[in-house]
């Protein structure tokens, strides 16, 4: 039986102060926010027949696996054309060039990173801006979406 210990007052939860989204090793967006960090198995049943006409329990197995696209919404910045250029390499049939692997950190109060986890083989599948409004004060957002083959937790 696996053991557990008592949390410490030292161990905060991981608060959402500052997300980065970093591909080739370059930070490329401070988040906003980010959605779909999530992976599910489908659940294969088999049902058996038992002994004396007695039916069996339903065995379940895990399936196949899958990823739900990232949702990451960012701030546009002046003269940022980082996600234009690789949506563009995309649809230009260069998937095999344009596919990479990056991470999304989480940050503490402190700047100090305190979760990573790596995104493997993106793509970003859509892209969209956020209204055009003159009377409103809010920052223009991108928000992208991003396919991946999968995720791992490193920090």
């Amino acid at each position: 039986m696996p053991s557990t210990t008592a949390a410490s007052r030292d161990d905060d939860p991981l608060l959402t102060h500052r997300f980065a989204l970093t591909f080739d090793k370059t930070v490329v967006g401070m988040i906003v926010s980010c959605d779909g960090l999530e992976s599910k198995s489908e659940i294969t049943e088999a049902k058996s027949g038992g002994s004396g006409g007695k039916e069996r329990a339903i065995s379940r197995t895990p399936g196949k696996l899958s990823f739900t696209p990232l949702q990451i919404k960012l701030f546009v910045l002046k003269d940022d054309t980082y996600f234009e250029s690789w949506y563009k390499q995309i649809h230009e049939g260069k998937v095999a060039k344009a596919t990479h692997t990056g991470s999304i950190k989480l940050y503490d109060s402190e700047d100090k990173p305190v979760a990573e986890w790596k995104i493997i083989n993106a793509w970003p599948s859509k892209l969209a801006y956020s209204d055009l409004d003159s009377d409103s004060n809010d920052a223009m957002s991108l928000t992208v979406t991003l396919a991946y083959e999968d995720f791992e937790r490193v920090q």
